[in-house]
């Protein structure tokens, strides 16, 4: 499967350790990722909602989406959710553990 990465980036100074963490196990368990916060490397004068445009569209592509830990802080990781739940992709909640559950 392809999932894409959603969680808190803003305001959120481990970013990218959870996204690289979420990564690892997901790709442990045989996916492919879209990881959005490398994003920045390849665009790094994006506006924040051109980010946004950009995460949907790859959101379209995905099979599912892994909601991280600290998702519910996070307005872009909200719409994300919503966005992915309205084409009826699959959802996946990480754990306490940094593991995923449906």
């Amino acid at each position: 499967m392809l999932i894409y990465i959603s969680g808190r980036i803003t305001d959120n100074p481990n970013y990218v350790d959870d996204f690289f963490n979420a990564e690892k196990w997901l790709i442990e368990q045989g996916n492919e990722t879209i990881n959005p916060s490398n994003l920045n490397i390849v665009f790094p004068s994006l506006s924040y909602e051109q980010y946004m445009a950009l995460d949907y569209k790859l959101i379209e592509m995905a099979d599912g989406i892994f909601m991280l830990h600290n998702w519910q802080k996070s307005k872009g990781a909200c719409a994300e959710l919503s966005y992915a739940k309205s084409l009826g992709k699959k959802v996946i909640y990480q754990d306490y553990y940094g593991r995923g559950k449906k």
